[in-house]
């Protein structure tokens, strides 16, 4: 999405160009170029503004949506800009280990906002949801985005309610209808701590869908915000392994949950 902005800049930026006769000389070389550049801005303002219309749009009050093609797409494509534009990149490392053919649950450590936007763009697993909490889905722009694209909320102050959105995500990885990423630490952290405390429910999804455990490491996205835009950001996601899900089967809740916190904070 962030080329095809370069390509509306350069084309719209060349019309003007041709209308006003601005190519008859050398010296509106530079005119042209700063047109490239502020149209471009432009355009990707015109995306963004676009994007906050379909998400008002969207009917975030609906419960449960199945990962919508469309706007799983959309999401990636606004990921992808949002990098674009707080200069950063994100580096891969072991994705090789990522299974091709089969639903998974993906865990790891909750750094920042960009670690979804990170994890969205970068691990080839898709469809994959998020599991994240309410408040989310009230954001401009992201939250009816991803609630169509089939995010789901779960609200830890209410077990019930927590274990019903559990039962359905591993029904939905069960089902093959995507994989599903939760942060087994349920919020940021923000201490000096390199991990804060697992919640052993999230667990119970790979327990129940049966299915493989991909295991990640963030580092860096907390620095982001921090660096943006002015100094680049190096993101490194760490694919540090993934449990078969025999091995997954054959394991508690607690034991699972206490070998991936291990191996997470080895790996940061």
């Amino acid at each position: 999405m962030v080329l095809a902005m370069f390509v509306l800049g350069i084309l719209t930026a060349a019309g003007v160009s041709f209308f006003n006769q601005l190519y008859t000389s050398w010296v509106h070389i530079p005119i042209f170029l700063g047109m490239c550049i502020g149209f471009f801005l432009a355009w990707s303002l015109f995306y963004f503004l676009l994007m906050f219309i379909i998400g008002s749009i969207c009917n975030i009050k609906k419960v449960e949506y199945d990962p919508n093609p469309f706007f799983q797409w959309l999401a990636i494509q606004t990921m992808k800009m949002i990098l674009f534009f707080t200069n950063t990149s994100v580096k891969v490392e072991g994705l090789e280990q990522i299974p091709k053919d089969k639903k998974c649950l993906v865990v790891g450590n909750h750094l920042s906002n960009y670690d979804p936007i990170s994890i969205m763009t970068h691990i080839p697993l898709k469809p994959l949801i998020f599991i994240s909490k309410p408040e989310n889905f009230n954001l401009p722009i992201a939250g009816g985005i991803v609630r169509k694209a089939g995010f789901m909320a779960i609200d830890r102050d209410h077990v019930k309610n927590a274990i019903i959105t559990i039962n359905t995500a591993a029904e939905k990885i069960k089902s093959g209808k995507c994989s599903v990423f939760i942060f087994p630490e349920g919020t940021r952290n923000r201490t000096e701590e390199k991990l804060l405390e697992f919640k052993n429910g999230a667990f119970k999804i790979a327990t129940k869908a049966k299915c493989p455990l991909v295991v990640l490491g963030m580092i860096n996205t907390n620095k982001v915000k921090k660096n943006t835009p002015f100094k680049h950001t190096n993101v490194i996601v760490k694919v540090i392994e993934v449990i078969p899900e025999e091995r997954v089967a054959a394991m508690k809740t607690a034991e699972l949950s206490d070998e991936v916190r291990e191996k997470i904070l080895n790996a940061i």
